[in-house]
This record gives structure tokens, C-alpha cells and sequence, in this order.
């Protein structure tokens, strides 16, 4: 009787031993040195079914992992194949792939499973044998890497009985990971020519979706490492894309949409995202006379901020010239001025119409990351400077009832509401942001009519005072007191020329900055030859010299415009501004990391040309209240510099409605993002932090 145990136990030993049998419906191991892998059944029996549910099934080692069915920039996704009833030919399984997380490292995007990974796949069982015992061998092939890949392989066997369907106790497994699939997208989802997909519906809510990205089934489709910019707004959800060519009207783009909730929990659906244009009406959100209001309130603020105080300074002489005058004059004075403004602003709208459907992206003060164009609108100002200071002499005076003087003194005016639109672009005022956004993804009759809102908010305290007599009556009569106020505005032109002079600064261009400041110098020379001339040619003397300085005078702008041609230029030859010690720069993935951990983030999009950034930067966000919160709330700082043009940061701003900075959203480590007014307090920025209802 031992002997027959001994020897049933010795048979049971040798079956389970063996690699091609199995007496349960999970495999025996092919253990590798960072995993362990098997092939699970769903069923212990098989009962005729035309189709079978298996399992490939690897335990990873920890910070091992292996591949979905796109990788991703690297990697390999798994395969099985299998043999029914030592049938010669090998069928491949249909893998069901369960959603996988993304992992950025090194300057690549793979799209990974870690841990306990079960990949479900349905293999056909052949006509012939449906009424049959199921034998099946199957071998598969899968990656895992961590710091180093390993390609690995396996053979497995199974036996099914046939009988009755009989679930077996690994099903539960392969459901989960079946459930683990993404879901059907219940909206359609489409995507533009040029790489925005979007969904149009009016369950999408921002305050139950937080966050969305987007993973192609397929590698070679999109630049997989680029940021993908979200916006969700009532009824719309966009997610910026950066396509690697051209995309094919007729294919859809498939992938694996995940949607973040306000409780931090990620859905995947499945999608097929349709190549077609956002429609006109997602663009438009917000009422069109909404948006021209706003443009009109934040062209008036627009007076206050420091960015226009050169101009304010301008015009204030220009009234203190027309006060006495008649009041048709003073109209007309205030008529040229205004459509200087327009005329600029529908320029601006034309321009940035025009970036965007070539498939630029900047947005409102890109002009200012040129150190090209604040190189040319620094000497300006100082020539103007020098010419309030008397160095020379322009007459623009409207006192004479000379038609001519009239002339040019309507054309300064004009020119001054284009200097006041070029010099007032760095600063965004309250109301500016919702119809900046609106105006640059808006059709271009739309952005024109926003624009133009914009600028006659800008123009307004000016026509006012110009216009109204009680207003001119406050004005004394003409006298030295002009003159005595005519030199002084020069100071204002002055703080500008130094304020620009540090924005070339910051572009870290040596060379720019000496010519730059070569100019001054040059510029300097220029006017004091021009003043001299004037007065040499009122005495009717010296001609010869004046001949002569006229020539030294063009000699002079022909070595400033060749410097200028030469060496001023827009590639930066060192980093841009330094960021605070206690900040780090802004990153899309960093910033993406921080939130899957859960952990507080402070954002500052900021550039050094932007005045009101740099006033809010000293006054809240750098106070020893506000760096004090952050450190004992372990409050990431992260800084985005905008000084010169960077996609990843006008991107972002895009996808919180914004075309320019400053922008500052405070994500807390739970809930949904915050983002603070333009102009900030340190008891502004303390409140957003911490206080529930903001």
C-alpha cells in the first residue's frame, strides 16, 4: 500500500514539474532574475466555446516595469501565441490592454505597467476542435526594464477538459484586469488639422474635471514628450497636441483619453478622435459684447499702469499746448490721437491673427522678447527725451495758425497713440485678460472689434480732457510754464529708456546691450548736432560746419544701423533671467509629477519686460509673509519666465485663458487650482492659499 502512495506521489510530482502540464488553470513560473510570469485561465473546463479568455500574468520586481501596446518613444509590447491540440499552426492572442500610466524620464515618454500585471487576451478555438479536451501551448515574448531592458521569453501549457463551463478561482483576476480597460468615450471626440483635440458637450464641467492627457494607441503619431495643454470650460475640453506630421483627414487619431476628477481620481476612455475644426461657437464661450466691455475697462486701466507713464507724460503736454485752443482744434487733436490707437490695435490684431494661422503661438507684449524691437523703442524714447530737454528742436506746436504747423501737430498726436499702444503692451490691466483671450482665438472681424474696444478705453481720459470745456478751463494760459513742463516730462522718457535698457538686460545679450548702449551715446551726438545746426542755420553762419556735422551725422546713424543689423538679435547666448533660490523653473512634467503626489504648488508666470510682474514679484510674492507660508506649508515655487519666447510656457497660459503674463495659479495638494487676480497683495496671496472659499 506505501509503495503504490509513493509511487502516485512521485507521478504528481513529475506532472508538476513538468513545463507543458498543469493540473490547476494557473501555469507553473518561467522565473526570471526581476520577474515571474504564468498564463491564467478563466475557466477550469472548456464547454464548446468558439472563443477563450486567458491571462499573460508578470510580477515585476520594484522600479521594474514592462509595456502597453504603444511603448512609447522606447520599449516593446508583449506578445502570445498559441498552438491548440498540437495544431502546427500558432494563432496570436488578441491582447485586451488594460490603460497604462505614462512615465517621462531622460527626454522620453513610455507608456508602462509596474507591479502585478495581468494582460487578458482571447484566442479562437478551431472549428474541428470545439467538441474536443483543449491542450494549448502558448509562448510569449515581453520586455522589462528599469535602468537596463531585458527582453524575455517563456513557454507555458494548459489542459482544459472539455465539460460543462466551470469558472475558475483565477477568473476574478482577469475580470479585473478586463475592467481596468479604458471605457468607450461618451462624447465625440474630435481633433483639428493642426493638433487640438476637443470635445464639445454640455456634461463637461471644470469643477468635477481637473486635469486630462492624452496617450496614442499608435508611436509616430504625436510628439509623445511635448506638454499637452488642457482648458476645460463649461460644455469644452481642448488638449493641445503636437503632431509629427500632417494629419490624415480620413483616419481617426486612436488613443486612451484619462480625465483627472476633482478628487484626483483618473478615468481612461477609448477614443477616436476625427480630424475636424473647432467650431466657431467653442470658440466664443463668452458674449461677444462681454468681451468688448472688458477690452474697453481694461483700456482705461490700462492709463494707470506704470508701462504708460511716458505717454501719460506726452499727452499731459499735449493739453497743456491745446488748453487755450479752440474746441474744434482740441477735437481734432483728439480724433488723431484716437486713431493712432486704433490703427495701432488693429494692427496688433492683424498680426496676431495672421502668427496664429501660420502656427505661431505668442501672445499680448510678444514684442517685448525681442530685443531687436526694445533696442529700437529705447532710442526712441531717448530721442524724444533729448527733444523735450531742447538738445533740438521739432516743432509740433498747434498755437500757430499755420496749416502746416496744424498738420504736423495732427500727426504727432497721431503718432503718439501708436508710441502709446507700443509702450503699453508689457502691462495687462484687470478686466484685459478675458478679452485678450477672447480676441486671439476669435475670428478676425471678432478680434478687430475687441481691439479696437480696447483702444477706445485707452484713448478715453485723454478725449475728455481735450473735449470737455470745464476740463480745459483748469488749464493756466500758455507761458514758461510749458517750457519749465516740457523739460520735466523728459525725466519720465528717461526712467523708461533705463527700465528698457534692463529688459535687453535680462535677454543676457552682451553684445546687444553694448550697442545698446553705444547708442545712447551716438543717439546723444546726433541730437546735439542737429540742435546745433538749427541754431546755425537760424544765424545764416557757418555753413561749412554745419555741412560737416550733418555729414558726421550720417556717418553716425550708418555705424548705429550696422551694429544694429549685426549684433542685435533675438538667440539668447546664456540663460535667461536667473530664477529666485528658493523657486525652481517651470516644468509641465514637474509640475505633472508634484500633483500625482499630491503636493501643494505655487505657479509665477512672469517676464522681466512686464512691469506689473515685477511690482507684484517685490511687494507679495517676494515678501519675508508670503516665502514664509511657503516654506512652512512645503509649497513648491515654481517660476515660469517668459522674457523670451518659450512654447511651453505660452501653452500654458493658452490653456487657462490667457495670452500673456502675469498668471498665478496656486494648486492645492487636494481640490482644484486657484488662480489669483493680476495684481496681488501678500495678504491677497496668504488668503488664495488658505481660505476655503476662494
Amino acid at each position: 500500500m506505501r509503495a503504490w502512495l509513493l509511487f502516485f506521489l512521485l507521478v504528481i510530482g513529475l506532472i508538476t514539474l513538468s513545463p507543458y502540464s498543469i493540473l490547476a488553470k494557473e501555469t507553473n513560473a518561467v522565473i526570471n532574475k526581476h520577474d515571474q510570469t504564468t498564463i491564467l485561465s478563466d475557466s477550469d473546463t472548456y464547454d464548446g466555446r468558439k472563443e477563450l479568455t486567458l491571462g499573460l500574468r508578470i510580477k515585476l520586481d520594484p522600479k521594474w516595469h514592462t509595456y502597453w501596446i504603444n511603448p512609447g518613444d522606447a520599449g516593446e509590447p508583449a506578445s502570445v501565441f498559441v498552438t491548440v491540440n498540437d495544431d502546427p499552426k500558432a494563432q496570436e492572442g488578441k491582447i485586451e490592454w488594460p490603460s497604462p500610466e505614462p512615465l517621462s524620464e531622460n527626454g522620453l515618454m513610455s507608456y508602462i505597467y509596474k507591479g502585478d500585471v495581468i494582460l487578458p487576451f482571447k484566442m479562437s478555438v478551431p472549428q474541428d476542435q470545439m467538441n474536443k479536451s483543449l491542450k494549448l501551448k502558448l509562448k510569449a515574448r515581453w520586455l522589462v526594464c528599469a535602468d537596463v531592458c531585458i527582453p524575455e521569453e517563456g513557454e507555458f501549457a494548459l489542459e482544459l477538459p472539455q465539460g460543462k463551463a466551470s469558472e475558475s478561482k483565477e477568473a476574478v483576476l482577469i475580470q479585473q484586469a478586463l475592467s481596468q480597460k479604458p471605457q468607450p468615450s461618451p462624447w465625440d471626440v474630435h481633433i483639428t488639422p493642426i493638433g487640438e483635440l476637443w470635445i464639445q458637450n454640455g456634461k463637461i464641467n471644470p469643477l468635477h474635471m481637473t486635469h486630462a492627457w492624452f496617450m496614442p494607441e499608435k508611436s509616430g503619431m504625436i510628439d509623445q514628450v511635448a506638454p499637452q495643454t488642457v482648458m476645460i470650460k463649461p460644455g469644452l475640453l481642448t488638449l493641445g497636441l503636437k503632431p509629427l506630421h500632417q494629419l490624415d483627414a480620413s483616419k481617426p487619431l486612436g488613443g486612451i483619453l484619462a480625465i483627472q476628477d476633482e478628487h484626483q481620481k483618473i478615468k481612461h476612455f477609448s477614443v477616436q478622435a476625427s480630424v475636424a475644426s473647432l467650431p466657431t461657437s467653442a470658440k466664443q464661450p463668452t458674449g461677444l459684447f462681454i468681451l468688448i466691455g472688458s477690452a474697453f475697462l481694461g483700456g482705461i486701466l490700462l492709463n494707470l499702469m506704470p508701462c504708460v507713464f511716458p505717454v501719460i507724460a506726452m499727452k499731459l503736454l499735449s493739453l497743456s499746448r491745446i488748453g487755450q485752443d479752440h474746441i474744434t482744434m482740441r477735437y481734432k487733436s483728439s480724433f488723431a490721437y484716437t486713431a493712432g490707437i486704433l490703427c495701432s490695435f488693429v494692427a496688433m490684431a492683424l498680426a496676431f491673427v495672421g502668427l496664429r494661422w501660420i502656427g505661431s503661438q505668442f501672445g499680448w507684449g510678444f514684442q517685448f522678447q525681442s530685443v531687436g524691437f526694445v533696442v529700437l523703442l529705447c532710442w526712441l524714447l531717448f530721442v524724444i527725451a533729448l527733444n523735450f530737454l531742447g538738445v533740438f528742436n521739432v516743432q509740433l506746436s498747434l498755437n500757430s495758425v499755420s496749416l502746416n504747423n496744424k498738420t504736423i501737430g495732427y500727426i504727432s498726436d497721431f503718432f503718439t497713440g501708436l508710441l502709446a499702444v507700443l509702450v503699453a503692451t508689457p502691462c495687462t490691466a484687470p478686466f484685459m485678460g478675458i478679452a485678450i483671450a477672447g480676441a486671439l482665438n476669435a475670428p478676425l472681424w471678432i478680434s478687430i472689434l475687441i481691439f479696437i474696444g480696447m483702444g477706445l478705453g485707452l484713448a478715453l481720459p485723454y478725449v475728455l480732457f481735450a473735449c470737455i470745456p470745464s476740463f480745459a478751463r483748469i488749464l493756466p494760459r500758455p507761458g514758461l510754464w510749458m517750457d519749465i513742463l516740457k523739460q520735466f516730462l523728459a525725466f519720465p522718457l528717461l526712467l523708461s529708456c533705463l527700465w528698457l535698457a534692463w529688459v535687453v538686460y535680462q535677454h543676457q545679450q552682451p553684445m546687444s546691450f553694448l550697442i545698446l548702449l553705444t547708442g545712447f551715446v551716438g543717439l546723444g551726438f546726433i541730437a546735439w548736432g542737429i540742435g546745433l545746426i538749427q541754431q546755425l542755420y537760424m544765424q545764416g553762419t557757418y555753413r561749412i560746419f554745419r555741412n560737416f556735422i550733418g555729414v558726421l551725422i550720417l556717418l553716425i546713424i550708418g555705424l548705429l544701423g550696422g551694429g544694429f543689423y549685426f549684433f542685435v538679435h533675438d538667440d539668447p547666448t546664456l540663460s535667461i533671467a536667473s530664477i529666485k533660490e528658493d523657486a525652481i523653473p517651470f516644468s509641465e512634467q514637474k509640475l505633472e509629477e508634484l500633483r500625482r503626489e499630491h503636493k501643494p504648488v505655487f505657479i509665477n508666470m512672469t517676464a522681466s519686460w512686464c512691469l506689473t510682474c515685477m511690482v507684484n514679484d517685490k511687494v507679495a510674492l517676494s515678501s519675508e509673509k508670503v516665502q514664509k507660508a511657503f516654506k512652512n506649508h512645503h509649497i513648491t515655487y515654481m517660476v515660469g519666465d517668459w522674457t523670451q519666447y518659450d512654447k511651453s510656457i505660452g501653452d500654458f497660459l493658452k490653456a487657462h485663458g490667457r495670452e500673456g503674463v502675469p498668471l498665478y495659479i496656486y494648486y492645492p495638494a487636494e481640490g482644484k487650482p486657484k488662480i489669483l487676480p493680476q495684481i496681488l497683495t501678500p495678504q491677497i496671496v496668504i488668503d488664495y492659499l488658505f481660505d476655503p472659499k476662494r
